[in-house]
């Protein structure tokens, strides 16, 4: 069936997407965070991983919220109604979302405008940023996983 298949590819998109955002953050907290000291600059080749993994992440958060309303359509088909328990988790996890994107996108305003006021000298994004949305995505995969076994 067309729309089985449809459903399949969506969903396995929607992960993709979550694994490189989520799997770049992590790489970002444990591998490039270590190597930065705070009175040092980063060497610029840490800049340059980290300042390209961040121009991936807004076209990655666009697919997922288009990807995520699609998968809740597919999983709500020939249902008439939701469980409310199923509804309240899905707007925490859609919350938890929100906050993570608007954490990517203060942060890459407050970068942008350090590397206008540093002159020439790029900036390695915070890390309180990629800590809080590593420790926020964990929560919102685990959501994810429990809303997936759900069953109604």
């Amino acid at each position: 069936n067309f729309m089985n298949f449809f459903a399949v590819l969506n969903h396995w998109v929607h992960l993709v997407c979550v694994i490189f955002w989520i799997g770049g953050t992590a790489f970002q907290v444990f591998i490039i965070s270590p190597f930065t000291k705070k009175d040092a600059p980063p060497p610029l080749y840490l800049v340059a991983i980290a300042n390209r993994f961040q121009k991936w992440i807004g076209p990655l958060i666009f697919i997922l919220l288009v990807t995520g309303g699609m998968n809740l359509g597919f999983r709500r088909a020939g249902h008439p109604e939701l469980p409310p328990g199923y509804i309240s988790a899905l707007g925490v996890k859609v919350m938890l979302v929100a906050v993570i994107a608007s954490i990517h996108f203060f942060g890459f305003i407050r970068s942008h405008q350090d590397d206008l006021s540093n002159g020439s000298t790029p900036t390695l994004p915070r890390a309180g940023y990629a800590k809080w949305t590593l420790a926020i995505g964990t929560i919102i995969i685990f959501i994810a996983a429990m809303l997936r076994q759900w069953k109604f």
